[in-house]
C-alpha cells in the first residue's frame, strides 16, 4: 500500500491533535468522580489561577473542598459559587464561599443519595469547572 504526502500529513496532524484529547479524556467508570477545576481571574487584586472541587472525607458526607491556587498582585480572592443537583432525586442547590490565594475551604451541602452533578462559576471572568460523583448516604 502507498500513502501520498497528502495522506501521511494528514496522519500526522490526526495524531497530534487526538494525543491532547486522549490525554484529558475522563475514564469510563461510575466509580471515579469526575473532578474539573474552574479557571478564573480574581474579583480582587490582579490574580488568575484554578479553584479544585474536591470530595474531604469521601463521597458519602456532607463535606466538600474548594482547594484554591491563585496567583498574581494584590489580594487574591474571588467568591465561588458551588451550583449542585442531584440526577436522580432532582434535589438542588448553591453554595457560595469567598476563596483566597492558596490553599482550601470547607463548604458544606446535603444532597442526598444519588448522582450529583454540579458546576463551580465564579464572579470574575472565568471558564467554569465541573464535578460528578455517586452517593450513597442517606
Amino acid at each position: 500500500m502507498h500513502f501520498g504526502r497528502k495522506s501521511v500529513r494528514s496522519l500526522i496532524v490526526a495524531g497530534v491533535v487526538a494525543t491532547p484529547l486522549l490525554a484529558v479524556a475522563p475514564a469510563a467508570s461510575a466509580e471515579v468522580p469526575l473532578l474539573n477545576d474552574a479557571i478564573t481571574a480574581t474579583s480582587s487584586g490582579f490574580c488568575a489561577g484554578h479553584i479544585h472541587f474536591e470530595l474531604v472525607f469521601g463521597p458519602d458526607t456532607p463535606y466538600f473542598g474548594l482547594i484554591s491556587a491563585l496567583h498574581g498582585i494584590g489580594p487574591c480572592s474571588v467568591e465561588a459559587a458551588v451550583h449542585w443537583r442531584n440526577l436522580d432525586s432532582g434535589a438542588s442547590g448553591t453554595v457560595r464561599q469567598r476563596v483566597y490565594g492558596t490553599g482550601g475551604t470547607q463548604i458544606t451541602f446535603d444532597p442526598g443519595p444519588g448522582r450529583i452533578a454540579g458546576t463551580i462559576t465564579t464572579d470574575a471572568l472565568h471558564r467554569p469547572g465541573s464535578f460528578e460523583f455517586q452517593r450513597t448516604a442517606q
